[in-house]
């Protein structure tokens, strides 16, 4: 109760529907940049890949930091996400 005050305080809609989570778990606007964040640690990083296209060389360079023992993270926006 106590986020939806302040949803209503705030003018945000309270009850997102089919689109998005409950109050509190959607994080959008804008997205998270997942592989930006994998750099700022130091790893490798391809992304946020948004064309199927493009996600098969970025998954073939993944695998080949990941045998040099190196961490690799791919960004792969999902259809739902890009509604």
């Amino acid at each position: 109760m106590h986020l939806q005050r302040l949803s209503n305080r705030r003018n945000r809609v309270a009850s997102l529907g089919k689109t998005a989570g409950p109050i509190g778990t959607s994080i959008d606007s804008p997205n998270v940049d997942y592989a930006g964040l994998a750099r700022s640690q130091g790893w490798w990083a391809k992304g946020p890949i948004t064309d199927p296209k493009d996600l098969g060389p970025a998954l073939k360079e993944a695998v080949e930091v990941v045998k040099k023992g190196q961490p690799a993270l791919i960004d792969s926006v999902t259809p739902a996400a890009l509604r």
